[in-house]
């Protein structure tokens, strides 16, 4: 068996703060140690989370004390888990790496450092050797890997296995997506309700920039001289509360066939499913053949364990070099916390995080 690991949340009162006590209650080897927050030190962690998930606040964590986002005070922990907000994440999280501690990020702050790791385990987990490179330039002890935004994984992880496959020409990606993605309290209500809300170019553009990155560390499987991708993405938010819903087109440099795309999707495995890491669903692609599904209400919470699949299904062939399909990904576990826990599993495995 392992040793025990033990976690530090920051920010663990918000959204995702909460997926990653929920997911980290039963973990076999990695138990929440230390619980940093803003604005409630000093308080019970039961007292002062609003729980916006499924089940209870875990009882073995809610009489824990909320303590300050501080290095100094966190000699037994062995992990950090950072979904701070952007802006307030960078300095923070530099500051823990310099401290010797493995930080595991959701933020933005550091997605496009070339020396971080911009990591979906399943899709680019060679990415974690840049820990080596950051470690060396920055003299640091500890290292920072960040996970992709959610709505970037929606569409990254069905596109991967397909760009690693097939010779792609150009994606157009439209996203509708839960209120859950903006955090606590959030977007006003008159702002969402009776209403489509584009989240702007600055969105569409740091989903496009993402989603491409991602791609371009995967490994090909087939031989094209131009393997750039032109990626065009229209984002959206709606008031539905978790899963990101997203339409992609998807258009080709030959002819293909949707059952081709099919058959590609659904084997999808990677080194998680291979080395079957805890958090590591059977299937990280679920893909569906009804009509009308996915659906964000009956599809979010997907996979073993629980919303850690995308669904992909309404899979369709609008011509001989174009493909149509839909992903619903749970935002908050898969596309955040759950993700982060499956980095840091394919981390310890790996032999980059052990006892402090």
């Amino acid at each position: 068996m392992r040793r025990t690991l033990k976690a530090a949340i920051l920010g663990s009162t918000g959204l995702v703060g909460i997926e990653y006590v929920r997911m980290l209650a039963n973990h076999p080897y990695i138990k929440v140690g230390y619980l940093a927050g803003k604005g409630s030190v000093g308080k019970p962690y039961g007292e002062v989370v609003r729980w916006q998930t499924i089940g209870q606040v875990p009882t073995e964590i809610a009489d824990m004390e909320v303590k300050p986002t501080d290095p100094k005070l966190m000699d037994d922990v062995d992990i950090v888990f950072s979904p701070l907000p952007q802006g307030a994440a960078g300095p923070v999280e530099e500051e823990f790496a310099k401290h010797g501690f493995p930080v595991i990020s959701n933020s933005p702050d550091h997605r496009f450092d070339p020396d971080v790791p911009l990591l979906i385990p399943e899709v680019n987990p060679h990415t974690i050797s840049l820990i080596d490179k950051q470690r060396e330039r920055r003299d640091w002890r500890g290292f920072i890997v960040t996970t992709p935004l959610c709505t970037a994984q929606g569409a990254a992880i069905p596109l991967a296995p397909i760009y690693m496959n097939f010779k792609i020409d150009s994606s157009l990606i439209t996203t509708i997506q839960s209120l859950s993605g903006a955090g606590y309290p959030g977007i006003p209500s008159l702002d969402v309700i009776d209403n489509v809300l584009p989240l702007g170019d600055n969105y569409d553009n740091k989903t496009v920039k993402e989603i491409s990155r991602i791609l371009s560390e995967t490994k090909r499987m087939v031989d094209d001289d131009d393997n750039n991708l032109s990626l065009g993405a229209t984002t959206h938010r709606v008031a539905t509360i978790h899963g990101h819903y997203e339409v992609i087109y998807i258009t080709f440099k030959e002819d293909v066939t949707v059952e081709k795309i099919g058959e590609t999707l659904d084997s999808f495995r990677g080194e998680p499913q291979n080395l079957k890491l805890p958090t590591a669903p059977d299937k990280p692609i679920l893909l569906i053949n009804q009509d009308a599904r996915p659906q964000v209400y009956f599809d979010r919470w997907a996979g073993n364990p629980p919303g850690m699949s995308v669904v992909v299904g309404r899979l369709g062939q609008i011509n001989r070099r174009t493909i149509r399909l839909v992903s619903v990904i749970h935002n908050t576990v898969r596309g955040a916390a759950g993700g982060g826990i499956l980095a840091t599993e394919l981390l310890i495995e790996k032999g980059y995080i052990d006892k402090r």
